[in-house]
């Protein structure tokens, strides 16, 4: 009998997932990808641009065909089009998974900013949460009161709009 395909032991795993990050980088992004995936953030991305570009040879392509009245059904159609293509809404634990490693540095430090400002309160009145941020980032301290319920509605509505700010 044949032993089973032995898998690359978890080090190895998350090495060649994160080539370029530390370990503590690799820890924080799997709690931001976490705390988007808990919380179920949804968020916008806006490419303007192109949907200005689309609305313009809409109108432009209506005034060839049929005039002054062709304008006024390729605004429609155009505004219609950019309104589609302006406002892609994707689960942001997609947009995180997505993102190229060499900028999620980037990305956690936005975060932890963000985090730490808004909850530098909550964590400095608990002895726990502060003995926990002595050992971690702002994102670890805010996974763990997120996994155990540590957060009140309010604190929660507001965790929610940084994750959907920052992106």
């Amino acid at each position: 009998m044949t032993s089973p395909p032995r898998r690359p032991p978890i080090k190895q795993q998350f090495a060649n997932k994160y080539q370029s990050a530390s370990v503590g980088d690799q820890q924080d992004y799997e709690d931001l990808q976490y705390l988007a995936t808990k919380r179920e953030i949804r968020v916008t991305i806006r490419t303007s641009t192109k949907a200005g570009v689309a609305a313009g040879l809409s109108v432009m392509a209506g005034t060839l065909v049929a005039g002054p009245v062709g304008a006024v059904a390729g605004g429609a159609v155009g505004t219609a089009l950019a309104a589609s293509i302006s406002r892609n809404v994707v689960p942001l634990n997609k947009l995180l998974d997505q993102t190229p490693p060499s900028e999620r540095k980037e990305v956690l430090r936005l975060f932890n900013e963000a985090f730490k400002d808004e909850f530098v309160e909550t964590i400095q009145d608990s002895p726990e949460l502060k003995l926990l941020l002595s050992g971690h980032s702002p994102l670890g301290v805010v996974r763990y009161m997120v996994e155990r319920d540590l957060i009140k509605s309010d604190k929660l509505d507001k965790l929610d709009k940084i994750l959907k700010k920052v992106v």
